[in-house]
């Protein structure tokens, strides 16, 4: 009786949360439509046309990001098995980035994705570990650019001061985030997950492998964190350099839609950019942080809010093309697996039927 109502229990908190996640969607998706009828369609595709070939420059500028996202995750590995090429990481590696993107995850559904993308090349229990590691060095990455591009701007923006009491609370939120993460990765998370999914009585879950690769999974998070200090500090080193591409490309934008562009302007409006996505993190899609959010941060800082809203559209093409990236290589490695389960069936059922005609000749 005790375990159904834990079952149930479960159950309902998976339901609320379900319920909660899509009513912030749709409160998000008429927040996006009501902007972008005010601010007008034709306006909006006219900046779009202005920046023209720009936005191919900042696609391929993602790609730079997007390989320091896989070098911070391969950092953490303290042993690379020869057969697992930093291509297959960074495929990998996009593919659970596309899975955040599109669900409300909270960032964490991806992780998972990439970790199973490499599991006949890496083991599972490392796979899990040190993607749960490299989340944690991407959050405090986030964080270093964050506080540098606020020091570094705090001096010359001129509305710096009437934002300060956002800043901090934004980044107490980010801290905060950060720190409980770490926390739950000091309580062995893997076990506890597994435990909690063992009440549902799945059958996939009854494999003993599937309990071991968890409790090992934990023992790698506490030895890593011992053991690996110099690597965490060079994972969060390869976050922080894939961070600081944001602003150069909010130059690259600004510049091409005849808006002023200075230094210490766009480490602002990225600064502020991210804590307003750490803030909507479990709104899928960046609905709210992405053409609201930067619609609001240039308007405060003195351009019209239609520049904000286009920069925001951008960018989500931008990251959308990275998406559509990710998927093809998730279908790509499910194509490969399936085709390899296939040959290896085919080969099996060809070895038994040898192996039968031979007895048979034998008798």
């Amino acid at each position: 009786m005790q375990r159904r109502n834990e079952i149930l229990g479960l159950f309902r908190l998976l339901a609320m949360m379900r319920r909660i996640e899509t009513v912030l969607v749709i409160l998000a998706i008429a927040f996006y439509a009501w902007f972008l009828h005010r601010l007008g369609v034709a306006s909006v595709l006219s900046y779009v046309r202005m920046v023209g070939w720009g936005l191919g420059v900042t696609i391929a500028l993602e790609s730079v990001s997007r390989v320091f996202n896989a070098l911070g995750w391969r950092v953490t590995v303290a042993e690379v098995p020869r057969e697992l090429s930093f291509v297959r990481m960074f495929q990998a590696r996009i593919a659970g980035e596309a899975v955040d993107y599109v669900t409300p995850s909270a960032q964490l559904g991806g992780q998972f994705v990439t970790a199973l993308m490499v599991r006949r090349r890496l083991k599972m229990a490392i796979g899990l570990a040190t993607v749960i590691v490299a989340a944690l060095a991407e959050a405090l990455g986030q964080i270093g650019f964050i506080s540098i591009a606020m020091l570094l701007s705090m001096r010359f923006a001129a509305r710096f001061h009437e934002l300060l009491w956002p800043i901090i609370g934004g980044m107490t939120l980010a801290i905060g985030l950060a720190g409980a993460f770490f926390a739950v990765q000091l309580r062995s998370p893997f076990s506890w997950l597994w435990n909690a999914a063992a009440k549902l009585d799945l059958p996939q879950l009854a494999n003993p492998e599937i309990k071991d690769a968890a409790a090992d999974a934990d023992a790698i998070l506490s030895e890593f964190y011992l053991q690996h200090r110099g690597r965490f500090a060079a994972s969060c080193l390869c976050y922080l350099v894939s961070w600081s591409m944001g602003p150069i490309e909010i130059y690259i934008l600004l510049r091409l839609l005849h808006q002023p562009a200075e230094f210490h302007t766009v480490l602002l409006i990225e600064a502020l950019g991210q804590l307003v996505e750490k803030a909507t993190f479990m709104i899928p899609g960046k609905l709210v942080s992405q053409e609201g959010g930067k619609a609001l941060i240039l308007s405060l800082l003195g351009y019209p809010a239609e520049i904000g809203f286009v920069i925001g559209f951008l960018r989500r093409i931008k990251e959308m093309v990275w998406v559509l990236f990710g998927i093809a290589a998730l279908l790509e490695h499910r194509f490969i697996e399936e085709r390899g389960k296939s040959v290896t069936q085919s080969e099996a059922e060809s070895a038994s039927y040898r192996f039968d005609r031979a007895v048979a000749r034998g008798k």
